[in-house]
């Protein structure tokens, strides 16, 4: 289904215009601009990388350098040495290799200086009769440049350990708006001379294509894809046959896909295309998200997808996603006059694997509908009026504050992501998870990674709700305090919260530990064996002077308890007592502020 949508997106963006990379053009991750003088002098040789800010746990971010994207032609897969027209390979462009002492030309096999030579001899072939400022310089520093002469060149020195894993681009020199890679004369030839080639390898087959329904050459080896988290720097297939095992009926390699070359070189330019924009695709920990609406110009279905799904992306105005939010709480259907909710949207998740691209989910409906169940799924976690909390926040409330590494398991991330855009039920284990890390987590941590808060009490709520709602039973959890709710984990949890409140009153002054920090744990999983010890305990707090407000709190839950506290709790009861303690004491402050 995605090869299929993406070569319709392909045909859709060509046939009304779009801006869709051409077949033979691909995006390229660049790290530096090489300047060249008219005589083909290199005078600089300056970092084009961006400072992006990577949110980190704590609340603090990590500011990395990131390449930005330019389109240059699309890189030969052959593993021999084999060179392209407007080369980014430092290996090829300057014909050297990175060692401890230096740069130096040789090596074992003669690479650097084969590579190099046929850059050259490539290079000038194909820019010969051109007359712009720009290919000139090149074809002038293609003639001039000896690597054995530049071992101790101060520009490629300044690069130090950068040099081998970027990739270069040129401009002239005192003018960067001049690019070599966007010279019309020198583009227009390749893409008029790259362009359109649908035939597949000399010798292969040709056969029914699975995707165009026509009986077509059939590609034997698949573009790259480009751009996904985690993945390799030179990309990764979508659609590989790299072992024997995986072959069928006697057709060797991507034979067995019997996807044609035309329809190959859609789908992988359209989804290249996808990942060098950055209005349709997230990531979120090692998963890539890419999304797309059937349309000309998706960028309002795109923008508002990121807006409600993770508010934080873009730059959304409050007052529009509040009006949506209301107006989804009160049944009403979402006012986004400015984009077509009939349109057909695409969401796929993928996930690198070794040199292979993993399809982890995919997700094809109506616009309209998956921007409600977007919406449900903000209502559903909502702990406050007018609250939303981004996707991004929710896997990060999943893993240890303490650990630097540790990462939601794909599997699980994947599955959230999957029920949000459904309205499916929420994942097991991401109850689970979350109560684990209740238990185990301290306050310790005085940042937002604490024991209890606002998103974590939100994804009990949601996977409490939902599942009820789906089951066709009443939703029992509200935003706040709910002082009907007679069910005994909840009414244990608001117990708990009003002992530890006593505790905290009778001493009068800020404890640095609590029953919170002993009992805890214990009290969510088996009430029955520590709320008499509490309660014993609490007889001395409660007889110095207290808060009228807890005494009647701690009267109210034992009435209805009817001091028969269960043996032991479900995952999901674990739940109500951590909400249950959580609106409880948060009811407790809310009244000291007031008062």
């Amino acid at each position: 289904m995605l090869i299929n949508a993406l070569c319709e997106y392909s045909d859709y963006l060509k046939g009304k215009g779009g801006d869709v990379i051409p077949d033979c053009l691909s995006a390229q991750d660049v790290s530096f601009m090489i300047f060249l003088t008219p005589e083909g002098e290199i005078s600089g040789i300056q970092s084009i990388r961006e400072e992006v800010e990577i949110p980190q746990k704590n609340n603090k971010v990590k500011k990395v350098l990131k390449p930005v994207s330019a389109i240059l032609p699309k890189r030969t897969q052959k593993t021999c040495v084999c060179a392209n027209i407007i080369e980014h390979r430092p290996l090829y462009i300057f014909g050297l290799n990175l060692e401890k002492e230096g740069f130096t030309p040789e090596d074992k096999t003669d690479k650097a200086k084969k590579s190099h030579q046929a850059f050259v001899k490539e290079n000038l072939a194909f820019c010969e009769g051109m007359e712009s400022e720009i290919v000139k310089a090149y074809r002038n520093f293609l003639e001039r440049w000896k690597p054995e002469e530049q071992c101790q060149n101060k520009e490629l020195l300044s690069i130090g350990k950068d040099y081998s894993g970027s990739y270069f681009c040129f401009a002239l020199d005192g003018h960067p708006e001049i690019k070599l890679h966007e010279d019309k004369e020198l583009m227009g030839k390749y893409i008029a001379e790259n362009s359109g080639n649908e035939d597949g390898d000399e010798g292969g087959v040709s056969a029914m294509c699975a995707v165009e329904g026509k009986v077509l050459p059939i590609a034997r080896i698949h573009e790259k894809i480009k751009g996904i988290a985690g993945g390799n720097s030179t990309g990764g297939a979508l659609v590989m046959y790299n072992d024997t095992a995986f072959e069928s009926y006697g057709k060797t390699q991507s034979y067995n896909s019997n996807i044609s070359e035309r329809a190959m070189k859609k789908y992988t330019s359209a989804l290249n295309y996808l990942l060098s924009d950055k209005k349709h695709h997230i990531y979120l920990e090692d998963t890539t998200i890419v999304f797309f609406a059937m349309s000309k110009d998706d960028s309002e279905e795109c923008d508002w997808f990121m807006s409600l799904l993770n508010g934080d992306e873009v730059k959304k105005t409050d007052e529009a996603l509040k009006s949506v939010m209301e107006q989804a709480k009160q049944g009403k259907n979402a006012d986004t006059a400015e984009i077509n909710e009939d349109v057909i949207f695409y969401i796929a998740g993928f996930t690198p694997n070794s040199s292979r691209i993993c399809q982890k989910f995919i997700v094809r409906d109506k616009f309209g509908n998956i921007l409600k169940n977007i919406e449900q799924h903000q209502l559903d976690m909502a702990v406050k009026e007018g609250g939303q909390v981004g996707t991004y926040w929710i896997l990060k409330e999943l893993i240890s504050p303490k650990s630097s590494n540790e990462k939601v398991p794909s599997p699980l991330s994947s599955a959230l992501f999957y029920s949000i855009l459904n309205g499916t039920k929420y994942p097991d284990s991401l109850l689970s998870t979350v109560i684990r890390r209740i238990k185990t987590d301290n306050d310790t941590d005085k940042s937002r990674f604490v024991k209890l808060n606002d998103t974590r009490i939100g994804i009990i709520k949601a996977c409490l709700n939902r599942k009820a709602r789906l089951s066709g039973k009443q939703e029992e959890i509200k935003m706040a305090l709910d002082t009907e709710n007679k069910n005994p984990a909840y009414l244990c949890g608001r117990l708990f919260a009003a002992l530890e409140m006593a505790q905290k009153n009778a001493a009068g002054t800020e404890l640095n530990t609590t029953i919170k920090d002993r009992y805890f744990s214990s009290a969510c999983s088996r009430p029955s064996s520590v709320f008499p010890t509490l309660l014993k305990l609490a007889q001395h707090h409660l007889s110095k002077k207290n808060h009228i407000g807890v005494q009647k709190a701690i009267s109210q839950v034992m009435e209805l308890l009817d001091s028969d506290f269960p043996s032991t709790l479900s995952l999901d009861e674990q739940g109500k007592f951590i909400i249950g303690y959580y609106q409880q004491n948060n009811a407790f402050y809310t009244k000291k502020e007031t008062e």
